[in-house]
């Protein structure tokens, strides 16, 4: 069996999880948003295992995890957003608490992912001003 690239083999689920919405929306359609939603979330758990694997360090292990994290809120609220239009009251006969509550779940999955999108931002500015230290200083501590 030939060696896979070690980048293809830590990549390859995360850059499939990103590119298969990308694909159904550009194809109109083809995939059911049930089965992309389920798919991109074992994509990114396999992808976070992938990390596991050739993480460097602690803290940047950390960081993948907070930036897969992240991207896995995208098929959480797309996984919802299919169970809010099966629970659409539109003939009363589904439960409206229950279209309340996912509404709410999605407003929650928004306000987490502009956390954790702040905390990437500033984890990424950090790690740019240490390496331009280090280019600019020679070694940190």
């Amino acid at each position: 069996m030939p060696k896979i690239h070690p980048i293809i083999d830590r990549y390859w689920s995360l850059a499939a999880a990103i590119l298969l919405p990308v694909i159904k929306v550009h194809s109109g359609g083809l995939i059911r948003n049930e089965l992309l939603s389920v798919i991109c979330t074992a994509l990114l758990i396999h992808s976070w295992f992938m990390q596991r694997k050739y993480a460097k360090s602690k803290w940047r292990l950390a960081f993948m995890t907070l930036l897969l994290s992240l991207i896995m809120l995208g098929p959480i609220w797309f996984g919802l957003n299919v169970i809010r239009a099966y629970t659409y009251p539109s003939n009363w006969k589904h439960d409206v608490d229950l279209y309340l509550y996912i509404c709410d779940m999605q407003d929650k999955v928004w306000q987490v992912a502009q956390i954790l999108g702040m905390a990437v931002v500033l984890w990424l500015i950090v790690d740019l001003a240490r390496w331009l230290a280090k280019r600019s200083f020679g070694k940190l501590p």
